[in-house]
C-alpha cells in the first residue's frame, strides 16, 4: 500500500497513515504503478487541500491545512497520474506545471507515478553550470562587441537558462536564433502548449534580428564546431509568421556554409511556407501539439489564424519534402490517452515516414481545469504507458522518445 503524501503551510512534506490517492484524468483512482522519485525531481505544496483514501477506497480530505504535494520530474520521465486534491470553485488557477503525484511506499520513501521516455539523442542536453555560462558569455561579448543578437542570447543564457543560448557561447550543439516572432495561439489561461520548463522569459525578444545579423551568427555556429542552428524556441511565438525573414535567413546561412543542420520548431499553422523553407535550405521540423484530434486541439491551443487541419498539411508536406520529421506531443493523463484521442495520434504518426519520431513531454497546465474546458463525461482514459505501448506496437516505424527542455538548468521551484 502506498501512502498519502501531503504538506504543512509551512511547507514541509508528511506522510499521512492514509493509502494515496491519484487522478487518471478522468476520477479518482488508488496510487499505483510507482517508480522511486527521480533524484532530480522537485516536491512541493501547492495551493489545494489534499485528498487521501479511506480503507474502503471512498475519498477522504485531510482539512484545509493540509496541502497536496506534487512533483516536478526531470527531463526523460512522464507522469502517468495526476495529483487528487480537492479543487473548489472560485479559487485561482493553478500556475501551468505538470504536476505529478506522489506519495510514500512502505519504507516511507518518496515515489511518483511516472515512467521514464527513452531520451532522444537529437534533443537530449549536457547542463551547463551557471558560473561557466556565465564566463563564456563574457568571452562571447567581448569578441563581439555591439552585437545586437549576441547580447540578447547573453541575457537568454544568463537569466533564463536557455542551452540553446550558451550553446552560442559554447560553439558546440545547436545554437537558438531568435527572431521575435508574433504569437498565433491563444490558449486558455490554464494551458501553456510552449512552456520549456521553469526558466521561462517572462518578454518577448527585445528586438527584430535582422536577416544579415541571423546569418552572421549562424554561419560562425556552424563553420566553428556546432552541429546546427534552431528557429521557433518556447520563448518565441510561431516563426512561420515571420516566413519571409526566415526564409532569407536560411538562404544567406546556405549560400555561406553547408555545414550543419538548420532546424525548425512550430505548431505548423502555414503549410504554405514549408515548400520555400526546403528550397532555401530547411533541414528539420518538429511540430508541436497536445492533441491530434482537431476539436480538442483547437479547444487547448486556441489557434488564431489556422485549424488542426493545416497542421495536418503541414506534417503531410514536411513527408513529400523529405525533412527530418519529429512530432512532439505534450502529455495530459485523460486527454493524451483517451481511446479517440489515441486513434487519431496514430492514424497522423501513420502517414510519417520511416524514421521520424515522436518526442513526449508533460504538458504545463492546471490539470483539472484544462480537463474541464473538455466537457466530457464517463470515458475511460487507458492509461498512459498503455497508450505508448499501442503507438510503439501500431506505428513501429516512428521512433518514440523524450522530448528533453532545452535549457541549461532547472531552478528550484519559488
Amino acid at each position: 500500500m502506498y501512502r498519502a503524501v501531503h504538506a504543512d503551510r509551512s511547507g514541509r512534506i508528511l506522510v499521512a497513515d492514509h493509502p494515496a490517492l491519484a487522478f487518471d484524468g478522468a476520477r479518482t483512482v488508488q496510487f499505483e504503478h510507482a517508480i522511486p522519485l527521480p533524484t532530480d525531481a522537485e516536491i512541493f505544496p501547492i495551493e489545494r487541500e489534499a485528498l487521501a483514501s479511506e480503507r474502503s477506497g471512498r475519498p477522504r480530505r485531510l482539512g484545509a491545512g493540509r496541502l497536496t504535494a506534487t512533483a516536478l520530474l526531470p527531463p526523460g520521465y512522464l507522469r502517468t497520474l495526476i495529483p487528487a486534491y480537492v479543487d473548489e470553485p472560485g479559487k485561482p488557477d493553478l500556475a501551468p506545471r505538470p504536476y505529478a503525484a506522489v506519495a510514500a511506499d512502505e519504507s516511507g520513501a518518496l515515489v511518483t507515478a511516472a515512467i521514464a521516455i527513452e531520451r532522444d539523442e537529437e534533443h537530449d542536453r549536457v547542463r551547463y553550470p551557471k558560473a561557466e555560462v556565465a564566463a563564456k558569455v563574457t568571452e562571447g561579448l567581448r569578441a563581439h562587441p555591439g552585437d545586437r543578437l549576441v547580447r540578447q542570447l547573453a541575457r537568454c543564457a544568463r537569466e533564463y537558462g536557455c542551452h540553446g543560448a550558451a550553446d552560442a557561447f559554447y560553439g558546440r550543439g545547436e545554437c537558438a536564433l531568435p527572431i521575435a516572432a508574433p504569437a498565433n495561439e491563444r490558449p486558455p489561461a490554464p494551458v501553456a502548449p510552449k512552456r520549456d520548463g521553469e526558466a521561462q522569459p517572462t518578454e518577448t525578444a527585445a528586438f527584430h534580428p535582422t536577416t544579415d545579423e541571423v546569418a552572421g551568427l549562424a554561419v560562425e555556429h556552424l563553420e566553428h564546431g556546432g552541429t546546427s542552428v534552431g528557429f521557433g524556441r518556447a520563448c518565441e511565438g510561431e516563426p512561420l509568421l515571420a516566413g519571409r525573414e526566415f526564409e532569407d535567413a536560411i538562404a544567406q546561412i546556405r549560400l555561406r556554409t553547408r555545414a550543419g543542420r538548420i532546424h525548425l520548431d512550430t505548431n505548423g499553422s502555414m503549410p504554405g511556407s514549408l515548400r520555400r523553407l526546403r528550397s532555401a535550405g530547411l533541414d528539420s521540423i518538429c511540430i508541436r501539439m497536445i492533441s491530434a484530434r482537431a476539436a480538442t486541439y483547437e479547444t487547448l491551443h486556441g489557434p488564431d489564424g489556422y485549424r488542426f487541419a493545416d497542421v495536418r498539411a503541414s506534417l503531410r508536406l514536411a513527408a513529400e519534402l523529405r525533412l527530418a520529421i519529429s512530432v512532439l506531443v505534450l502529455v495530459l493523463p485523460g486527454v493524451f490517452d483517451r481511446a479517440e484521442e489515441l486513434s487519431e495520434l496514430i492514424a497522423v504518426l501513420s502517414e510519417l515516414p520511416n524514421g521520424s519520431a515522436l518526442l513526449v513531454r508533460d504538458l504545463h497546465a492546471d490539470p483539472f481545469r484544462a480537463l474541464g474546458r473538455l466537457q466530457s463525461r464517463g470515458f475511460e482514459p487507458l492509461g498512459v504507458a498503455a497508450a505508448l505501448d499501442r503507438i510503439k506496437h501500431e506505428v513501429p516505424q516512428v521512433h518514440v522518445g523524450a522530448f528533453v527542455p532545452n535549457l541549461a538548468s532547472v531552478p528550484h521551484v519559488p
